[in-house]
């Protein structure tokens, strides 16, 4: 995850934001609207820290991994396709056919049938 990601559409980052700091509400999400330093500054104020320190606090959130509703977000799509390959095993042909699993011309069992 990123900020430039949150500044663009903080949305998707609501519950895991909410979750980690619980003392905000979404009143403070939508006044910051992607500003994540004035989000840090509703930190410190809300926790009695420095707003130094809840910024960098903050922005290492930011850096972990995206969370699962924003990845899945329409505009994430082409990076997604992109990071599929990671996905597919050396060797394997993501293009090939199942057949080596063997049922590609077995029919299937219809619904509520063992046999």
């Amino acid at each position: 995850m990123s900020r430039h990601d949150f500044a663009q559409d903080w949305v998707p980052f609501r519950d895991p934001i909410l979750s980690t700091y619980p003392e905000l509400d979404d009143a403070d999400l939508e006044a910051a609207d992607g500003s994540t330093a004035e989000l840090a500054r509703r930190i410190a104020e809300k926790r009695g820290t420095d707003a130094a320190e809840a910024q960098q606090r903050l922005h290492e959130f930011l850096a972990g991994p995206l969370p699962a509703d924003a990845y899945a977000a329409p505009v994430h799509d082409n990076a997604a396709v992109r990071d599929s390959g990671d996905y597919v095993p050396e060797g394997e042909d993501p293009m090939a056919d199942d057949e080596r699993f063997g049922d590609d011309t077995t029919p299937d069992t219809p619904m509520g049938r063992t046999q």
